[in-house]
């Protein structure tokens, strides 16, 4: 019997934040584009900037992944 072996890694990303998209469902858009990179296991929004192209606002998330 063995444990699969699993693996922590950090990241950060930045993501356009979806013009239609309301504050209120940002957790759920958020936990699914971690989803693309690994089982998110710990998370954050660190920094909200205004996009250079006015396409709204562009998040800096932090995060720990299970890989």
């Amino acid at each position: 019997w063995s444990v699969p072996e699993m693996r922590l890694t950090s990241k950060t990303l930045t993501l356009p934040w979806p013009k239609d998209l309301k504050a209120s469902d940002l957790r759920s858009w958020v936990k699914d584009q971690l989803s693309i990179h690994g089982d998110p296991l710990r998370w954050a929004i660190t920094a909200v900037n205004d996009s250079a192209q006015d396409c709204g606002a562009v998040l800096q998330i932090e995060a720990v992944l299970i890989e």
